[in-house]
């Protein structure tokens, strides 16, 4: 399944003018606890810090000391395993000239500048998240009884 989500994601980066896409695991709330979860979605890996970074022929997952076993275990068949502060997002993209997209809801300016900022990449905060345009959830319906 990740595969195909990951195809599905890379289909959207011609129409966007981009050449990857980064995925972070907090919500726009920035809870790593969320119920929607679009980095295990992406890359299957299910700890509670992490970074994926889609590039149109390479994947990347960023995850600190405490997760590179578990996410080599879940995640290493279709990622490159990158442990946190070894090497940052920003080292594989050094030299790189491309468009990266994101949701700039799941971002803040300090963060995008720590893990992304220092290299030639343009970084376009897109309208919409790509995973939530392609990854199609259940619906959870809940209907139980409001009450004081």
């Amino acid at each position: 399944m990740t595969q195909k989500i990951i195809k599905n994601l890379r289909k959207q980066f011609n129409k966007l003018s981009i050449d990857g896409y980064i995925i972070p695991k907090n919500d726009e709330f920035f809870s790593e606890y969320s119920k929607i979860n679009r980095l295990k979605t992406i890359s299957n890996f299910s700890g509670s810090a992490g970074y994926a970074v889609i590039l149109k022929k390479k994947n990347y997952l960023f995850v600190d000391g405490r997760y590179t076993l578990q996410a080599n275990n879940q995640s290493g068949k279709s990622f490159k395993i990158i442990t946190i502060p070894d090497k940052l997002p920003n080292d594989i993209l050094q030299g790189k000239e491309m468009s990266i997209g994101f949701d700039p809801n799941l971002f803040t300016k300090k963060t995008l500048l720590l893990f992304f900022g220092k290299n030639k990449c343009i970084f376009k905060p897109l309208g919409n998240n790509l995973i939530d345009k392609i990854w199609k959830r259940k619906k959870i319906n809940i209907k139980k009884k409001f009450f004081i």
